[in-house]
């Protein structure tokens, strides 16, 4: 396991990609941002945008479409679409079932709606998404993955639908998170966030195995025909934006009537306090993204605090060794009594998924972490 010189990153990241001097592509990417003007590239923006209307009939109601989940970020680009663009979004958002969906998440997509936008919720079939989450947690180690391809699947079959002919999402994950495979022809370019990890892994084909074709069908991306045929472009904000952090989206969004998360970092491991408010399984995979790659949320947010200068790596380290990995028993309970298994049994599933290289296993409990954050590890 190798990590980024500038921040901790590792080559165990899905589609991370470093240059020859051990800088990863989200650090390249922050630099080369350090001496670009973000007016011109919101001049960009807007060109890139006024030449789609231009190109096609304006729908009588919505300019685009934002997804939104409730969370900061969501609630900060709904914000930046309508006030910085002047255009008008059309939110929607998949939300989790009720007995996943927090109070927290009620309450800021509530808020959404009292500022004045206009909201469309999807809600997959409560039976079907516990069904679908241990499936998922069995298959890939991911108790959220059908619930995140139905959320990256409802936002464009929206858009097709109604033919609105622009997909706003925020982070560019490419440029700004390193997973290439989703990099486009611009910074702005996403058409290519179908070759997402989030949205690629494993393929469709289990969630027809699992429930009837009409219900699968909400979860299934939409095919490049169908973006070519009603004439739907995605685009990232996130590079023509000066300020876009997760501390600053979070302060923002606050300000703007969104409830923050009032648990104990030791709780959830959230440094932040703001990530991931709709609801608690999305710690559970947190979790286990720290055990198959060695990293977790807090690293992620480190990073982007030591890209932008708040952070020096050496302090970033300290609080990864704390924070990274942690999720109270109390939500793994709630997720096992959810989809009806033994705390011994998700402990043996996580385990399945855990590196052995970088971690300890035993049966039926935590894995123990055998490197040391920020220093290359080999095995």
């Amino acid at each position: 396991m190798k990590y980024c010189k500038k921040c901790l990153t590792t080559n165990l990241r899905p589609n991370a990609q470093s240059n020859d001097k051990g800088i990863c592509v989200a650090c390249e990417f922050s630099n080369s941002s350090k001496n670009v003007s973000f007016q011109a590239r919101l001049n960009f923006l807007k060109e890139l945008i006024r030449k789609i209307q231009s190109k096609r009939k304006v729908h009588e109601s919505y300019d685009c479409i934002v997804g939104v989940s409730g969370g900061k970020d969501s609630t900060r680009q709904a914000h930046w679409v309508r006030d910085r663009l002047g255009l008008r979004p059309l939110l929607v958002c998949c939300a989790y079932p009720p007995l996943q969906m927090t109070d927290i998440g009620a309450s800021n997509l509530s808020n959404l709606i009292e500022i004045g936008f206009d909201l469309e919720v999807f809600t997959p079939a409560p039976k079907t998404s516990a069904n679908l989450s241990l499936s998922s947690f069995k298959k890939f180690g991911n108790v959220c993955k059908s619930t995140e391809m139905a959320l990256f699947a409802a936002v464009p079959r929206i858009a097709i639908a109604k033919k609105i002919p622009i997909i706003f999402w925020g982070e560019n994950p490419s440029l700004q998170l390193g997973d290439s495979k989703a990099e486009g022809v611009n910074y702005f370019d996403g058409n290519n966030l179908k070759n997402m990890n989030t949205v690629t892994e494993g393929g469709i084909d289990w969630i027809f195995n699992e429930v009837v074709s009409y219900k699968a069908e909400a979860y299934k991306y939409p095919e490049h025909k169908d973006f070519k045929s009603a004439k739907i472009n995605t685009i990232y904000l996130g590079p023509a934006w000066d300020d876009w952090s997760n501390d600053d989206n979070s302060i923002y969004a606050a300000l703007n009537g969104l409830t923050l998360r009032p648990d104990d970092v030791d709780i959830t491991g959230d440094i932040s306090g703001a990530s991931m408010l709709d609801e608690e399984f999305t710690n559970i995979n947190m979790m286990i993204k720290y055990y198959k790659y060695g990293f977790g949320r807090a690293t992620d947010i480190c990073n982007e605090r030591i890209r932008e200068g708040v952070m020096k790596r050496s302090e970033a380290v300290k609080i990864v060794e704390k924070y990274d990995g942690i999720c109270d028993d109390t939500i793994i309970s709630r997720y096992c009594n959810y989809v009806g298994i033994e705390k011994f049994d998700f402990w043996e599933t996580v385990n399945q998924f855990t590196n052995k290289n970088i971690f300890e296993i035993l049966r039926g409990e935590r894995p123990i972490k055998k490197f040391k954050v920020g220093v290359n590890f080999d095995y």
